[in-house]
């Protein structure tokens, strides 16, 4: 008959308690230029619900479509504050982006995608949750875009 020995138990029970406290890493891993702190990312569902939640405790998301509802990456963003100053200009391989930028008013923000420029202005009232949506009214099978999978 097995008799199982106290120590080896306690060391099992130990090494799964540990086991489960760890975390998994972050799918997306936050990056700062300039000063200012963003994450690209949204390239399939966990990334995406990641980036959605995250969306709660940052600045400003900002997310990529075409007309047919498709998400898009590869976009160059370029953000400047109310008076023209340069924010942030960053490349993003993903359908979402999320930015803190650094106070609270109107900021705007070019968005280039195969080679078609669209702008917006987010006025930021508070730290946290604002949302901006770019559509671009091109086909999704164009080289330059690409098409989250």
């Amino acid at each position: 008959m097995f008799k199982a020995n106290p120590g080896v138990l306690l060391a099992a029970a130990l090494f799964s308690s540990a086991t489960l406290a760890q975390t998994t890493p972050a799918p997306v891993q936050p990056k700062t230029e300039n000063g200012i702190h963003y994450l690209c990312g949204g390239v399939g569902l966990d990334e995406s619900d990641y980036m959605k939640s995250e969306a709660r405790t940052h600045g400003l998301l900002m997310t990529f479509a075409a007309r047919d509802g498709s998400y898009l990456a590869n976009v160059h963003m370029d953000i400047a504050d109310n008076r023209g100053k340069p924010v942030l200009a960053v490349d993003c391989d993903a359908p979402m982006l999320l930015v803190d930028l650094p106070r609270a008013g109107a900021y705007k923000i070019k968005a280039e995608a195969a080679g078609i420029t669209l702008t917006r202005t987010a006025s930021m009232q508070g730290k946290r949750g604002n949302r901006v949506v770019f559509v671009w009214p091109v086909p999704t099978d164009q080289p330059d875009v690409g098409s989250s999978k």
